[in-house]
Protein backbone atom coordinates (compact mmCIF):
# COMPACT_ATOMS: atom_id res chain seq x y z
CA UNK A 1 0.00 0.00 0.00
CA UNK A 2 1.19 3.51 -0.82
CA UNK A 3 1.81 5.93 2.06
CA UNK A 4 1.02 8.91 -0.21
CA UNK A 5 -1.99 10.75 1.31
CA UNK A 6 -3.71 11.10 -2.05
CA UNK A 7 -4.82 13.82 -4.44
CA UNK A 8 -8.11 15.67 -4.74
CA UNK A 9 -8.97 15.93 -8.45
CA UNK A 10 -11.37 18.84 -8.96
CA UNK A 11 -13.64 19.71 -11.88
CA UNK A 12 -16.64 21.92 -12.48
CA UNK A 13 -19.93 21.29 -14.26
CA UNK A 14 -22.27 23.73 -15.98
CA UNK A 15 -23.37 22.34 -19.35
CA UNK A 16 -21.10 19.28 -19.73
CA UNK A 17 -22.64 15.80 -19.92
CA UNK A 18 -20.82 13.12 -21.95
CA UNK A 19 -17.50 14.93 -21.56
CA UNK A 20 -17.99 15.06 -17.77
CA UNK A 21 -18.58 11.30 -17.67
CA UNK A 22 -15.55 10.73 -19.88
CA UNK A 23 -13.34 12.97 -17.76
CA UNK A 24 -14.16 10.97 -14.62
CA UNK A 25 -13.74 7.70 -16.51
CA UNK A 26 -10.30 8.72 -17.78
CA UNK A 27 -9.11 9.91 -14.36
CA UNK A 28 -10.14 6.60 -12.81
CA UNK A 29 -8.54 4.66 -15.66
CA UNK A 30 -5.27 6.57 -15.87
CA UNK A 31 -4.44 7.03 -12.18
CA UNK A 32 -3.64 4.52 -9.46
CA UNK A 33 -6.65 4.57 -7.16
CA UNK A 34 -4.32 4.52 -4.15
CA UNK A 35 -3.11 7.94 -5.27
CA UNK A 36 -6.62 9.43 -5.49
CA UNK A 37 -8.11 10.75 -2.27
CA UNK A 38 -11.28 11.83 -4.06
CA UNK A 39 -12.80 13.30 -7.19
CA UNK A 40 -14.66 16.54 -6.49
CA UNK A 41 -17.31 17.85 -8.89
CA UNK A 42 -18.69 21.28 -8.12
CA UNK A 43 -21.67 22.34 -10.16
CA UNK A 44 -22.73 25.92 -10.81
CA UNK A 45 -26.02 27.50 -9.76
CA UNK A 46 -26.64 27.75 -13.51
CA UNK A 47 -26.04 24.06 -14.19
CA UNK A 48 -28.30 22.63 -16.87
CA UNK A 49 -30.74 19.87 -15.88
CA UNK A 50 -28.85 17.47 -18.15
CA UNK A 51 -25.49 18.24 -16.57
CA UNK A 52 -26.95 18.06 -13.05
CA UNK A 53 -28.36 14.62 -13.87
CA UNK A 54 -24.89 13.42 -14.87
CA UNK A 55 -23.47 14.83 -11.62
CA UNK A 56 -26.04 12.83 -9.65
CA UNK A 57 -25.26 9.74 -11.73
CA UNK A 58 -21.55 10.03 -10.99
CA UNK A 59 -22.15 10.65 -7.28
CA UNK A 60 -24.09 7.38 -7.13
CA UNK A 61 -21.50 5.43 -9.07
CA UNK A 62 -19.95 2.39 -7.40
CA UNK A 63 -16.30 3.39 -7.04
CA UNK A 64 -13.53 2.78 -4.53
CA UNK A 65 -12.51 6.42 -5.08
CA UNK A 66 -15.02 8.77 -3.41
CA UNK A 67 -16.83 11.02 -5.91
CA UNK A 68 -17.97 14.12 -4.05
CA UNK A 69 -20.62 16.24 -5.78
CA UNK A 70 -22.09 19.49 -4.47
CA UNK A 71 -23.50 22.84 -5.53
CA UNK A 72 -20.97 25.64 -5.31
CA UNK A 73 -21.78 28.57 -3.03
CA UNK A 74 -19.69 31.09 -4.93
CA UNK A 75 -20.70 32.52 -8.28
CA UNK A 76 -19.44 31.18 -11.59
CA UNK A 77 -15.93 29.86 -11.88
CA UNK A 78 -14.99 31.26 -8.46
CA UNK A 79 -16.86 28.23 -7.14
CA UNK A 80 -13.54 26.40 -7.50
CA UNK A 81 -12.68 27.97 -4.11
CA UNK A 82 -15.53 25.93 -2.63
CA UNK A 83 -13.91 22.81 -4.08
CA UNK A 84 -10.52 23.80 -2.65
CA UNK A 85 -12.07 24.32 0.78
CA UNK A 86 -13.74 20.91 0.60
CA UNK A 87 -10.57 19.10 -0.54
CA UNK A 88 -9.18 16.46 1.82
CA UNK A 89 -6.20 15.34 -0.25
CA UNK A 90 -2.64 16.48 0.40
CA UNK A 91 -2.60 18.01 -3.09
CA UNK A 92 -5.18 19.41 -5.49
CA UNK A 93 -5.30 19.32 -9.25
CA UNK A 94 -7.94 21.18 -11.25
CA UNK A 95 -8.93 19.63 -14.58
CA UNK A 96 -11.43 20.78 -17.18
CA UNK A 97 -14.52 18.64 -17.66
CA UNK A 98 -14.73 19.47 -21.37
CA UNK A 99 -11.77 17.30 -22.51
CA UNK A 100 -9.81 20.40 -23.53
CA UNK A 101 -6.50 18.88 -22.42
CA UNK A 102 -4.88 15.48 -22.46
CA UNK A 103 -5.64 13.91 -19.07
CA UNK A 104 -2.65 11.57 -19.30
CA UNK A 105 -0.68 14.38 -17.65
CA UNK A 106 -2.53 13.85 -14.34
CA UNK A 107 -0.68 10.67 -13.24
CA UNK A 108 2.59 12.34 -14.28
CA UNK A 109 1.75 15.27 -12.01
CA UNK A 110 0.89 12.93 -9.16
CA UNK A 111 4.25 11.17 -9.46
CA UNK A 112 5.95 14.57 -9.36
CA UNK A 113 4.07 15.47 -6.17
CA UNK A 114 5.08 12.17 -4.59
CA UNK A 115 8.75 12.90 -5.31
CA UNK A 116 8.73 16.61 -4.49
CA UNK A 117 5.62 17.53 -2.46
CA UNK A 118 6.32 21.29 -2.38
CA UNK A 119 7.08 21.67 -6.10
CA UNK A 120 4.14 22.72 -8.29
CA UNK A 121 3.99 20.58 -11.41
CA UNK A 122 2.09 22.45 -14.12
CA UNK A 123 1.00 21.73 -17.68
CA UNK A 124 2.40 23.84 -20.49
CA UNK A 125 1.03 24.18 -24.01
CA UNK A 126 4.15 26.04 -25.12
CA UNK A 127 6.92 23.52 -24.55
CA UNK A 128 8.55 21.91 -27.58
CA UNK A 129 6.36 19.26 -29.15
CA UNK A 130 3.07 20.62 -27.80
CA UNK A 131 0.24 21.71 -30.01
CA UNK A 132 -3.04 23.62 -30.10
CA UNK A 133 -5.86 21.84 -31.92
CA UNK A 134 -9.07 23.55 -32.96
CA UNK A 135 -7.76 26.96 -31.91
CA UNK A 136 -7.99 29.91 -34.27
CA UNK A 137 -4.79 31.61 -35.34
CA UNK A 138 -5.71 34.90 -33.67
CA UNK A 139 -6.56 33.21 -30.37
CA UNK A 140 -3.25 31.38 -30.39
CA UNK A 141 -1.30 34.57 -31.17
CA UNK A 142 -3.07 36.43 -28.34
CA UNK A 143 -2.19 33.61 -25.95
CA UNK A 144 1.43 33.67 -27.06
CA UNK A 145 1.66 37.44 -26.62
CA UNK A 146 0.20 37.09 -23.14
CA UNK A 147 2.83 34.51 -22.18
CA UNK A 148 5.64 36.81 -23.33
CA UNK A 149 4.14 39.72 -21.37
CA UNK A 150 3.80 37.67 -18.18
CA UNK A 151 7.25 36.13 -18.54
CA UNK A 152 8.75 39.62 -18.73
CA UNK A 153 6.57 41.06 -15.95
CA UNK A 154 7.38 38.31 -13.46
CA UNK A 155 10.94 37.53 -14.60
CA UNK A 156 10.12 33.83 -14.63
CA UNK A 157 11.15 30.87 -16.77
CA UNK A 158 7.56 29.53 -16.74
CA UNK A 159 6.26 29.15 -20.31
CA UNK A 160 2.50 28.89 -19.67
CA UNK A 161 1.06 31.21 -17.02
CA UNK A 162 -2.57 30.99 -18.12
CA UNK A 163 -3.03 27.25 -17.74
CA UNK A 164 -4.19 26.40 -14.18
CA UNK A 165 -3.92 22.64 -14.74
CA UNK A 166 -1.29 22.01 -12.09
CA UNK A 167 -0.83 20.00 -8.93
CA UNK A 168 -0.17 22.00 -5.80
CA UNK A 169 -0.29 21.44 -2.04
CA UNK A 170 -3.86 21.76 -0.76
CA UNK A 171 -2.55 23.70 2.22
CA UNK A 172 -1.19 26.35 -0.16
CA UNK A 173 -4.43 26.72 -2.12
CA UNK A 174 -6.45 26.89 1.10
CA UNK A 175 -4.17 29.64 2.41
CA UNK A 176 -4.43 31.88 -0.68
CA UNK A 177 -6.85 34.80 -0.69
CA UNK A 178 -8.57 34.44 -4.06
CA UNK A 179 -9.98 37.79 -5.12
CA UNK A 180 -11.63 37.30 -8.51
CA UNK A 181 -15.07 35.93 -9.29
CA UNK A 182 -14.42 35.58 -13.03
CA UNK A 183 -11.88 33.70 -15.13
CA UNK A 184 -8.86 35.72 -13.86
CA UNK A 185 -9.11 33.58 -10.71
CA UNK A 186 -7.37 30.91 -12.80
CA UNK A 187 -4.44 33.29 -13.24
CA UNK A 188 -4.34 33.78 -9.47
CA UNK A 189 -3.84 30.02 -9.09
CA UNK A 190 -0.56 30.33 -10.98
CA UNK A 191 0.77 33.81 -10.21
CA UNK A 192 0.21 33.92 -6.46
CA UNK A 193 2.14 30.67 -5.76
CA UNK A 194 4.85 31.97 -8.10
CA UNK A 195 5.12 35.25 -6.18
CA UNK A 196 5.11 33.32 -2.88
CA UNK A 197 8.30 31.59 -3.98
CA UNK A 198 7.08 28.13 -4.95
CA UNK A 199 9.13 26.24 -7.50
CA UNK A 200 7.38 25.27 -10.74
CA UNK A 201 8.14 22.25 -12.89
CA UNK A 202 6.39 22.19 -16.29
CA UNK A 203 5.37 19.20 -18.35
CA UNK A 204 4.13 19.33 -21.95
CA UNK A 205 0.49 18.96 -22.90
CA UNK A 206 -1.63 19.36 -26.00
CA UNK A 207 -4.64 21.66 -25.94
CA UNK A 208 -7.92 21.10 -27.78
CA UNK A 209 -11.02 23.13 -28.45
CA UNK A 210 -13.71 22.07 -25.98
CA UNK A 211 -15.62 19.03 -27.16
CA UNK A 212 -18.84 19.77 -25.29
CA UNK A 213 -20.54 22.57 -23.44
CA UNK A 214 -20.30 26.30 -23.89
CA UNK A 215 -17.45 28.42 -22.58
CA UNK A 216 -18.47 31.31 -20.33
CA UNK A 217 -15.19 33.12 -20.98
CA UNK A 218 -15.28 36.33 -23.00
CA UNK A 219 -12.98 38.92 -24.54
CA UNK A 220 -13.70 41.21 -21.59
CA UNK A 221 -12.77 38.47 -19.13
CA UNK A 222 -9.58 37.75 -21.09
CA UNK A 223 -8.64 41.44 -21.07
CA UNK A 224 -9.07 41.53 -17.30
CA UNK A 225 -6.19 39.05 -17.03
CA UNK A 226 -3.90 42.02 -17.73
CA UNK A 227 -5.13 44.00 -14.72
CA UNK A 228 -5.05 40.93 -12.48
CA UNK A 229 -1.43 40.26 -13.45
CA UNK A 230 -0.36 43.85 -12.72
CA UNK A 231 -2.17 43.75 -9.38
CA UNK A 232 -0.50 40.49 -8.30
CA UNK A 233 2.94 41.59 -9.47
CA UNK A 234 3.01 44.58 -7.15
CA UNK A 235 0.89 43.47 -4.18
CA UNK A 236 2.50 42.53 -0.88
CA UNK A 237 3.05 38.81 -0.44
CA UNK A 238 1.28 38.82 2.92
CA UNK A 239 -1.84 40.22 1.23
CA UNK A 240 -1.99 37.13 -0.99
CA UNK A 241 -2.79 34.99 2.05
CA UNK A 242 -6.02 34.69 3.97
CA UNK A 243 -6.29 36.17 7.43
CA UNK A 244 -4.82 33.71 9.91
CA UNK A 245 -2.52 32.19 7.25
CA UNK A 246 -0.09 35.11 6.96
Amino acid sequence: MSDFPGVSVMMGAVTETDSLRETVRQILGLCSHEDLREIIIGYSQHVTPESRAVCDELAAMDSDVPIVVFEQKRRGISGLVDMIEAARGSHCVLVASDLAQDLSIVPVMIESAKRDPTVICSASRWLDGCGFYGYGRVRKLVNRAGQVFLKTLFGSSVTDFTNPVQIAPTELYQAIEFENEGFPILLEMVLKPLRLGYEFREIPTNCYARKQGKSNNSLRQTASYFFTAIHIRFMKKQDMLRAGRR
